[in-house]
């Protein structure tokens, strides 16, 4: 199974966090000038998610009109390739100050993603899949800012959050030996699943206002159960419930305006 690599956006912020420490440190050691200053903020920003492969696990129970086998496996594996995805963020900034060093903030968020199917496999045969999978994410979470002097270039942050996501599934497939040309079965269903998710990043200053963000993301959503249906010629048959997560690592660009 494909696991999310690091994407290029990750590696920009930690090599623009390891560059910023030096600063942090000489600050920290003149006793530094930053006074936290709190408020309201929102954001918005878009970029590219790469979800892992996943597995897609179930037994059969064939309804009527449906072709398969009683008790055996359902085990449904999906490839995606890179998508784009959008989130947009509303935040407070807590006039404070933890261990001297860190500005926290407390966020909801809401993103989007589409992500296409770009090839699957039943019960590890071989197999035609096409479609996406839409997932719609609500978090609520933390921000920690590394904040040392007021007229600070790089802002260093890392963050988490919990929440929910909606998980649609719009995919179908067909088996790769010339008998069918047309989709034979399908994926599908919405689900809730539970999110847990961590961010990376750095805030850059452009006015007193608006600061622009670079951040890499890592997020899982547990807890998907689908359908797998018969769908051949007009059908719309029950086979099998079907259970799996969806990983991803994505890297934003985005503005933040604070109030």
């Amino acid at each position: 199974m494909r696991t999310p690599s690091p994407s290029l956006f990750t590696l920009l912020i930690t090599a623009g966090i390891v560059a910023a420490l030096p600063s942090a440190a000489s600050a920290q050691e003149n006793g530094g000038d930053f006074d936290p200053e709190g408020g309201v903020y929102v954001s918005v920003k878009g970029g590219i998610t790469s979800p892992s492969d996943e597995t897609f696990s179930g037994t059969q129970a064939p309804a009527a009109g449906s072709p398969g086998v009683q008790g055996a496996p359902a085990d449904i594996a999906l490839q995606f390739g890179e998508d784009v995805t959008f989130a947009g963020t509303i935040g407070y900034r807590i006039p404070k100050r933890v261990f001297g060093l860190i500005q926290p903030s407390i966020e909801a968020e809401y993103s989007y993603a589409r992500n296409d199917v770009s090839g699957g496999a039943l019960n590890g045969g071989n197999q035609i899949f096409d479609g996406d999978v839409d997932v719609n994410t609500f978090t609520i979470g933390y921000r920690s800012e590394f904040r040392w002097a007021k007229d600070q270039k790089i802002i260093p942050f890392t963050g988490g959050a919990i929440g929910i996501a909606e998980v649609d599934s719009n995919v179908t497939y067909f088996p790769d030996n010339g008998v069918a040309n047309a989709p034979t079965f399908g994926l599908s269903g919405s689900d809730t699943g539970f999110v847990l998710q961590s961010n990376l990043g750095v805030t850059v200053p452009l006015t007193e206002k608006v600061e622009l963000d670079l951040s890499g993301r890592y997020q899982r959503i547990s807890g998907i159960d689908l359908e797998r249906r018969f769908i051949a010629d007009g059908n719309d048959a029950f086979n099998a419930d079907v259970s799996g997560r969806h990983e991803t690592v994505s890297g934003f660009l985005g503005l933040r305006y604070r109030f």
